[in-house]
């Protein structure tokens, strides 16, 4: 998530106290922004996830002006007795992890046939739901105060559909239309952009990243052949563990893109979608006696659409339920596969208007990340070979949640190449 918080804002203020670890490594090789944005050599053992108030690094004068700037609420300035603890990026992690069950145990239950209203007032499940999102509102909001300029949340402060008013004048809108005012007070539309950018890319990338980490420990060879690429190309490019991995240089990885994407053909993070039709589709579709029929979904109604499937369709995929990432590169592969010709067959994060909003963030922080450890770590899955089990005897089940996570978790031995 600190990945993903110093993406759209670019800011540098050390969130938490650096920890050597696999995650610190990483993050401390993480591109700044798409726009390949480096930092300098004063700024590189900043943590890119280090976000948090340390008395250590900052004066008490510094600190409490830091504080003063980031309490604030979607109405008014926070109080200084409710500004976040130092333990904000815990604290979201957690609230993040809970908010999930809020929502799935809420969809499941009466309340969510009952009017909201009735469901905020009489249900205690809702006042659960506030109090999780308090830390998720304020690390948010912490994002929105501290965008600097070029940064993608920046740029939604600065557009009037983000004006901290919604009562305002169009003219004052545009006059004065950036998203936190003077006053450090947050609009409610910026504040859903950056609850919605933090997690939507943290979510799906952490998702992704679990299942293609699966596959790559059940597929020796696999990962063996990507973990070759990526020397390779860190190689030309003088890549060290002190300097960034950017954009630019994962698009150079040709393998890496075809294991991720394969990965996400295989299971895609949200496995359906629902949409609400704008207008009659005729769906047309052959009886046992081979006539013609057509099955019109009428205009207003939700249609579900089964990515999942979609995704292992024989029709349209080669091989639909195995593993093979050449089948992205290889011209010869990719023939058999009409799926990845025809528009609206692989659609991993949707498709269309309603797509996900973090799917640019999740694509390059997927590939970004994955360089890393591919190449500074072998992902062991101990199972394999015992009992005669392969692959396809190991491969986990889908658990479904707010994402689809591999039931039960991945259990991997890690080991260092070097």
């Amino acid at each position: 998530i600190g990945l993903i918080y110093r993406f759209i804002t670019h800011d540098r203020v050390p969130l938490q106290p650096e920890r050597q670890s696999l995650s610190s490594s990483i993050k401390n090789n993480i591109c700044e922004s798409e726009d390949e944005r480096s930092t300098g050599s004063s700024s590189s053992s900043t943590s890119v996830s280090s976000l948090d108030d340390d008395s250590n690094h900052v004066s008490l004068k510094k600190r409490k002006e830091i504080e003063k700037n980031s309490n604030i609420s979607s109405k008014a300035s926070l109080s200084e007795e409710n500004f976040a603890p130092p333990n904000l990026l815990q604290s979201y992690l957690q609230s993040v992890t809970h908010i999930r069950m809020i929502i799935l145990a809420q969809s499941r239950s009466i309340w969510f046939l009952l009017p909201r209203w009735v469901y905020r007032t009489f249900s205690s499940m809702y006042q659960e739901e506030e109090r999780t999102m308090g830390p998720i509102r304020d690390f948010a909001k912490r994002a929105c105060v501290r965008a600097q300029p070029g940064s993608p949340l920046y740029m939604l402060r600065e557009r009037p559909s983000h004006a901290t008013s919604s009562t305002e004048s169009s003219a004052q809108a545009n006059k004065n239309s950036d998203g936190v005012d003077n006053d450090g007070v947050v609009s409610k539309p910026l504040l859903d952009e950056a609850i919605t950018l933090l997690f939507a890319g943290q979510d799906t990338s952490a998702a992704t990243l679990s299942w293609t980490l699966h596959l790559l420990s059940i597929y020796p060879d696999v990962q063996t052949r990507l973990a070759e690429e990526v020397a390779s190309v860190l190689a030309h490019e003088n890549v060290t563990t002190d300097t960034f991995i950017t954009k630019k240089i994962v698009s150079k990885m040709t393998f890496l893109d075809a294991v991720v994407k394969e990965a996400m053909r295989l299971y895609p993070v949200a496995p359906f979608v629902v949409r609400k039709l704008t207008y009659d589709i005729p769906v047309v579709d052959e009886d046992c006696n081979k006539k013609t029929i057509a099955t019109v979904l009428p205009e207003g109604a939700l249609a579900c659409v089964w990515i999942y499937g979609l995704h292992r369709n024989k029709i349209l995929w080669d091989r639909p339920n195995d593993f093979v990432p050449d089948r992205w590169i290889d011209p010869d592969l990719s023939k058999g596969d009409a799926g990845q010709y025809m528009n609206g067959a692989y659609m991993p994060f949707a498709a269309g208007p309603r797509n996900c909003v973090g799917q640019p963030l999740a694509q390059v922080i997927l590939r970004v990340v994955l360089a890393r450890i591919i190449h500074q770590y072998k992902f062991i899955d101990q199972r394999l070979g015992k009992g005669g089990q392969g692959p396809s005897n190991l491969r986990k089940d889908m658990q479904a949640g707010f994402t689809v996570l591999p039931s039960g978790g991945v259990r991997l031995l890690v080991k260092s190449r070097y």
